[in-house]
């Protein structure tokens, strides 16, 4: 079956169960699948004790759960974009979100211990090649930058600096930066709350508050 235009893809997905349809639906898990084996090629590092039927299975999945996801979403298809473009959208998402999940299942609690004095590092490195900036205003992204550092250093302590800089800066999820912490989601919720509250605390004493930090940082 050749689907070339949105209209096709519609009509065809939403036909009542028949050939049409089938055919429909498998080819587009060929497409998806297609699409998800080339971007776990190119970003295997994150894969690289996995062997390629591991990673074959892994696409599978990933390409029948953006089909079910698609299938239940097509009255939300508002057609701003190519219907195979939205649905390629959906199954890189997936895997995104996969690949990160595998980056950092091993990650050790002390492993982000370790990680933690250079996240400040690295993001006033991004923040100085994120395009044209004028010097005052990179003078006072490093001053607002390092007044944060000290803060989250200097003034919490080691679980709240690791749930902190876990979840906001390293890109853990939540369930894995409680399991490290030994904490289920409610007490890690609790400790984030306690923790930004006194983050905050530390800025006003410092005639500063989040505001100027984010304002400080925006291109």
């Amino acid at each position: 079956m050749v689907l070339s235009s949105n209209k096709d893809w519609i009509t065809a997905l939403t036909e009542q169960p028949g050939e049409a349809q089938s055919e429909a639906l498998q080819d587009l898990h060929n497409y998806l699948l297609r699409a998800v084996l080339v971007y776990l090629s190119v970003y295997r590092s994150n894969l690289a004790h996995w062997s390629r039927d591991d990673i074959r299975v892994l696409a599978e999945d990933l390409a029948q759960e953006a089909l079910l996801e698609i299938r239940d979403n097509l009255g939300s298809f508002k057609g701003e974009s190519k219907f195979t473009t939205w649905a390629y959208r959906c199954v890189i998402n997936r895997a995104a979100s996969e690949l990160r999940r595998q980056r950092y299942r091993n990650v050790s609690l002390d492993r982000l211990r370790e990680d933690q004095p250079a996240i400040f590092q690295s993001l006033l490195a991004e923040h100085e090649a994120g395009g044209k900036i004028e010097p005052e205003q990179m003078t006072e992204r490093r001053h607002y930058l390092n007044l944060l550092r000290q803060v989250i250093q200097q003034e919490l302590n080691e679980r709240q600096r690791t749930a902190i800089v876990g979840v906001h800066w390293q890109g853990l999820s939540m369930d894995e930066v409680a399991a490290g912490l030994g904490l289920n989601r409610n007490a890690l919720y609790k400790l984030l709350h306690d923790t930004r509250e006194r983050i905050k605390a530390k800025l006003l004493a410092n005639h500063m508050t989040e505001g100027y930090i984010l304002a400080a940082c925006e291109d």
